[in-house]
């Protein structure tokens, strides 16, 4: 099951590649759910993929544990 942070990252990854604008709102929820202040200012897409990078790696580290 993904986090919100993941499904709204792979939404606007699938928005930009399909040739979509991100929907504002969109756009600033995923700005504010970058990792750090520098990383919101880097473009959507570059903040989605690290979304999606870190998602997967505390998933991994979570089923490495069990």
């Amino acid at each position: 099951m993904l986090s919100r942070k993941s499904e709204l990252a792979q939404r606007v990854l699938t928005a930009l590649t399909d040739g979509y604008e991100v929907p504002f709102v969109d756009a600033v929820q995923l700005r504010n759910w970058a990792d750090c202040p520098e990383d919101s200012l880097l473009p959507l897409e570059e903040i989605a993929r690290l979304i999606l990078s870190t998602e997967e790696n505390r998933t991994k580290a979570a089923s490495e544990q069990d």
